[in-house]
């Protein structure tokens, strides 16, 4: 007799990964907090996603984020035990970006008798993170085991690649990310640019430029896509944006004329992402499509 374990996968909701899709596939998820005029607010439960965003331009104080509590971690792993499961699989989000990945470790030790728990950092975030959790799902309902789900991870992270433009310069100082007074924010501010940010492993979420008009910001950021991709594969494509449809639809189009695409994810940016990047702000991640 073939005994099958019973994996329940746990991530970050600012992986971007769906309600819908964790809801559908029991994958438990770990919600970050947003302090908004000092109340705390679960990012995906406990928030009105559009008002939120429509919101940040004229926000005073600007909202801060914060990492998971150490009781909704608990929570999720006592879940996995109350329904049967025999492990769990966390796909966690880099700690370049949060110390999270160490708040779930704490939490994991009270289960250490209960259940198998397996921590993997992806080095991953937002988009990217979300485009490994998807593909380890496929693998899952394929029977794979952890150690092969993380074996996969573990080949594909480097090949996963994301380009966004931000659109609120407002908020972009309001959060810190450019300072007001610096050359950089004077020059932003006045030309109006649609600053351009990218994640890698190797450089985490970092600008690296800017367009003058959105135009000018997809054709830059098509050029580096073509620059990190490889031409000979299939991608799958996971776009996102902060209350921007038509933008995504533009950029999308011009993405299918360079990039062999499988299939197109359209996913919401979380109110996490949008706090940095502002209402508006679009993304583009591209993953190696997962052969069957």
């Amino acid at each position: 007799m073939i005994f099958i374990m019973k994996i329940k996968l746990v991530t970050d909701a600012s992986s971007l990964l769906p309600l819908k899709i964790m809801k559908e596939e029991n994958i438990g998820f770990l919600e970050s907090l947003l302090v908004i005029e000092g109340k705390e607010y679960r990012e995906l439960t406990e928030l009105d996603r559009t008002e939120f965003i429509e919101s940040l331009h004229d926000k005073y104080p600007y909202p801060t984020s914060s990492q998971v509590l150490p009781q909704d971690a608990v929570e999720v792993f006592n879940q996995a035990v109350a329904e049967g499961y025999d492990e769990v699989l966390y796909l966690g989000l880099t700690p370049v970006i949060s110390s999270q990945m160490n708040v779930v470790r704490l939490a994991a030790k009270r289960f250490e008798k209960k259940i198998k728990i397996t921590h993997y950092p992806t080095e991953l975030a937002v988009g990217p993170q979300g485009a490994m959790v998807y593909n380890a799902l496929k693998l899952l309902q394929q029977g794979k085991s952890v150690e092969e789900i993380t074996s996969y991870c573990d080949s594909i992270k480097h090949d996963i690649y994301s380009i966004g433009v931000t659109i609120d310069i407002e908020s972009l100082f309001k959060s810190g990310k450019v300072k007001r007074g610096s050359a950089k924010g004077i020059l932003v501010s006045l030309l109006k640019m649609k600053p351009i940010a990218h994640f890698t492993i190797e450089d985490g979420m970092i600008g690296i430029g800017a367009g003058l008009s959105y135009k000018s910001a997809i054709q830059k950021m098509i050029a580096e896509i073509q620059k990190r991709t490889d031409p000979k594969l299939t991608y799958d494509l996971f776009m996102c944006d902060a209350l921007n449809p038509d933008l995504v639809k533009e950029y999308e189009k011009e993405i299918n004329k360079v990039i062999k695409i499988n299939e197109t994810h359209y996913w919401e940016m979380s109110p996490v992402m949008a706090l940095s990047s502002g209402k508006g702000a679009v993304m583009a991640t591209l993953c190696p499509t997962l052969k069957e």
